[in-house]
């Protein structure tokens, strides 16, 4: 391990950035990615405004008269963003293959760190925080997440042949385990459904024996059972059983629903058009949902921009996960195609659980939208996660330009 660590650090020192693979950037998918979050930027400002009487003339005098350090700060976020993303970019994506487990050894060293902190909201044991009054935190399963496509990435691109047998995916189980358990126990359900969707759609598009796939997803189904029964008899995993319980009947629950009933009001009284940034009597000026900067940003965007906004930000998303479909299916290194599946999926339940959990088709579980939601740990992991994707796309168009020139003629 230290033998490798030091040829880690003697490539750093020995090796530059090409600046030929400049040339081959893929501009379409930053300029989506860009797109999304400084619409965020926004959204935020406006779900971090405060009670007006009327609306303001012009966006000075909006400037001027609301709080701006939610999205100010996100600004600054972005920013720290794309220099995570160059420091992805600058090195060849193979060595990220070739230490894959040295990043999972070094994500389960911080999640099994994060477990030794205090317990914060709902009991969680997920951010190590720093600040007068824990104002400031960081998330390492939401950096992990980087981690864990890398892992699962190299763990799957060396398999010569498909899983056709259970016993063939038993270590692959074990493996993505082990960091799954340590984030069940923080506990992070909302986290460990990401590593596992991550997981499935790799073993999904690994060309996976389809029986031994819906033979796992029939134990799934089954131990929800066993899950529910302990959920309803456990007093500590109380606040979890409560959200569910809101999902399936929220009026049922008038107090606890309030979040997500207000959340489904603001969404509707959004219109075609919406109630634009600052509005007299908007649910984001009013607070009447918690949580509108980071999770339920969906509600003050449809609220804010309509159904028009809404939909141009989810069209956004599908154009996202489109291009990284099409840029997997291009690239023929293996561990590559895999590492911008993992990323693909990665976002693709990250934007499904949270507008599906901001209308009511599932239960809230504290998943964040991609680019849009306030946060840093979560910003940075998803910058990172493009420069992963820019970093394989680069090189291999690079590789491919390369081994498609015309050879000198030998004389």
């Amino acid at each position: 391990m230290l033998n490798r660590i030091k040829a880690f650090f003697h490539y750093i020192r020995n090796n530059k950035f090409d600046r030929d693979l400049l040339r081959y950037f893929d501009w379409p998918l930053m300029l989506i990615v860009l797109g999304i979050a400084f619409f965020g930027v926004v959204c935020i400002f406006s779900a971090t405004t405060t009670q007006v009487t009327e609306t303001p003339a012009t966006i000075m005098e909006m400037l001027e008269t609301q709080p701006i350090t939610y999205a100010r700060l996100q600004f600054f976020w972005i920013l720290a963003g794309l220099v995570a993303m160059s420091v992805v970019i600058f090195f060849q994506y193979d060595l990220y293959g070739h230490y894959a487990n040295l990043f999972y050894a070094a994500n389960i060293i911080m999640l099994l760190a994060v477990l030794a902190v205090e317990a914060g909201r709902g009991g969680m044991r997920a951010f190590f925080q720093w600040g007068s009054q824990s104002e400031r935190g960081f998330q390492p399963s939401e950096i992990g997440k980087v981690a864990i496509i890398i892992a699962f990435a190299k763990a799957f691109s060396v398999r010569t042949k498909p899983i056709m047998k259970v016993r063939d995916l038993v270590p692959l189980v074990i493996y993505m385990g082990i960091p799954l358990i340590l984030i069940i126990r923080q506990p992070d359900f909302g986290t460990a459904l990401v590593y596992l969707a991550i997981f499935s759609v790799m073993v999904f598009v690994s060309g996976t024996n389809y029986k031994i796939i819906l033979g796992v997803i029939g134990i799934g189904v089954l131990m929800l059972i066993p899950l529910w029964y302990f959920m309803n008899n456990s007093g500590s995993d109380s606040f979890r059983l409560t959200r569910i319980l809101i999902w399936l009947d929220p009026e049922s629950y008038p107090d606890d629903a309030r979040q997500v009933i207000n959340a489904q009001i603001a969404v509707g009284s959004g219109g075609l058009l919406g109630k634009g940034i600052v509005s007299p009597g908007s649910f984001a000026s009013l607070g009447y949902i918690s949580d509108d900067h980071t999770d339920f940003i969906f509600s003050v965007c449809c609220e804010s921009f309509g159904m028009v906004g809404a939909l141009g930000l989810v069209a956004a998303y599908a154009l996202l996960l489109g291009r990284l479909i099409m840029l997997s299916m291009r690239v023929k290194d293996p561990f590559g195609s895999y590492v911008i599946i993992g990323v693909m999926a990665m976002f693709l339940f990250h934007v499904v659980e949270n507008i599906c959990m901001v209308i009511g088709l599932l239960p809230v579980t504290g998943i964040p939208l991609p680019f849009m939601s306030y946060g840093g740990s979560n910003m940075l992991t998803n910058m990172m996660a493009i420069g992963l994707v820019m970093n394989v796309v680069m090189r291999e168009r690079q590789r491919a330009r390369h081994r498609n020139a015309p050879q000198a003629i030998k004389i």
